[in-house]
């Protein structure tokens, strides 16, 4: 429990600094960095995993409410998945190809080369008989993003759309819509239904939007406490090691975060090209980020956070569809390497 309160106070100190100091997509960054420091220097943060469940029901309640499904046409759209589908074939095997270079195995190169489902592929990196190079790339890679994408905001790269104005919901309506959203996320997960909890959320959120008639936002606060906790679960899986190890392990996921990064954004101008939209907004739909943290950033900028809802649920899909079976690929390739080389 200790753990648990040290954590939080940590990410409430870091997010608030972050927003006292005016950064953008300040509650999440400012969180994760600090608890992701706290964590390499050897204090002990924790935070259960199952709180990320009302996060993401938090986070599509944000969504619903200001839902506007603006997406181009039926052909546009399938071009849009298409450079999606087409991104993904080309950043896994380059990351892949990168991470076997400097002597991962199969089966590590094909989990920390996923650009996104961070959770799924962590839980697929527990049966790795040292899951630590996994994890804790893919969290970098997850900071390392975040980070880049806020500094970019910062020094103004990134052209910020004016969010509209709307009206703020009272702190029992965003807690009653919250909780209904968790508990029909639930029943989907149940039912093994991916981003259950976003989708719920999103859904409830826009049934309540379409009843009152107007676009709105959750309570002052909800957005902020949501963003605190998910920069102190994903910055708690650091873990103290060596200085040299981690130092390793940090270029590795800068140099995952990096190339994943540069892929997606070629793949997004040419969308963003052909469909006339900004390009920000496809690369966000593109990123090989967390959902949860680009969908914050998102919401943030002003752009249509539902864009990009759609493309990562899709990812998704398809990663937590293939991953089962890229790791048995994997592994049957290594126990043919390992043949060949005893002969």
């Amino acid at each position: 429990m200790m753990a648990w309160l040290r954590t939080c106070a940590l990410g409430a100190a870091g997010g608030g600094l972050a927003h006292w100091a005016g950064f953008p997509s300040d509650w999440l960054l400012g969180a994760m960095l600090l608890v992701a420091l706290s964590a390499a220097l050897g204090v002990e943060v924790h935070l259960p995993k199952a709180l990320l469940s009302p996060i993401q029901a938090a986070l599509g309640v944000a969504v619903g409410l200001r839902l506007e499904l603006d997406f181009p046409g039926p052909v546009s759209l399938l071009f849009s998945v298409t450079g999606l589908l087409l991104c993904l074939a080309t950043q896994i095997p380059l990351t892949q190809y990168l991470l076997r270079r400097i002597g991962w195995s199969q089966q590590e190169a094909m989990l920390a080369a996923s650009p996104g489902a961070l959770s799924v592929m962590a839980a697929l990196a527990t049966r790795l008989e040292n899951p630590i190079r996994v994890i804790l790339s893919q969290t970098v890679r997850v900071i390392a993003l975040v980070a880049t994408v806020s500094a970019a905001m910062l020094l103004e790269w990134v052209p910020a759309v004016d969010t509209p104005v709307v009206r703020e919901l009272s702190l029992p309506v965003s807690v009653l819509l919250i909780l209904m959203a968790y508990g029909a996320g639930y029943l989907g997960d149940r039912l093994r239904l991916p981003a259950s909890y976003i989708l719920s959320g999103v859904l409830t959120a826009c049934g309540y939007a379409a009843w009152q008639g107007g676009a709105s936002v959750p309570a002052t606060g909800i957005i902020p406490i949501s963003m605190i906790l998910l920069g102190g679960l994903v910055g708690s899986r650091l873990k103290p090691l060596p200085a040299r190890e981690m130092g390793y392990l940090l270029l590795i996921g800068i140099l995952i975060s990096l190339s994943s990064s540069v892929v997606s954004l070629i793949w997004a101008g040419a969308v963003a090209w052909w469909l006339e939209i900004p390009v920000f907004q496809v690369w966000l739909a593109y990123a090989p980020g967390a959902v949860e943290a680009m969908i914050y950033l998102a919401l943030v900028t002003g752009l249509e956070p539902s864009w990009v809802i759609f493309h990562h649920v899709l990812r998704i899909l398809v990663l937590s569809a293939s991953a089962g079976w890229l790791m048995r690929q994997a592994g049957s390739g290594e126990s043919t390497e390992d043949e060949k080389g005893k002969a």
